[in-house]
């Protein structure tokens, strides 16, 4: 097996953290910009899906209400 120089060591950590770590980085930041998009899209979502049940619950409760005070009208 051949050796390996300190100045070859050094030229293949260069090489890493230039090319691989570099890119590494920039798909994670990337990745981070992505998740904050679906998250504020999730949120709107949700949002609008808490809107809806409110809604749900509230003409539930109206419809006993109503049903009760007739029933009791009568």
């Amino acid at each position: 097996m051949p050796r390996v120089t300190t100045q070859q060591l050094a030229n293949e950590i260069d090489t890493i953290k230039n090319n691989h770590l570099v890119h590494l980085d920039e798909k994670v930041e990337n990745l981070r910009e992505e998740v904050k998009d679906t998250r504020k899209e999730f949120n709107h979502k949700l949002d609008r899906l808490d809107n809806r049940i409110w809604w749900i619950l509230g003409l539930t409760v109206t419809t006993l209400i109503t049903i009760l005070v007739s029933s009791m009208a009568s």
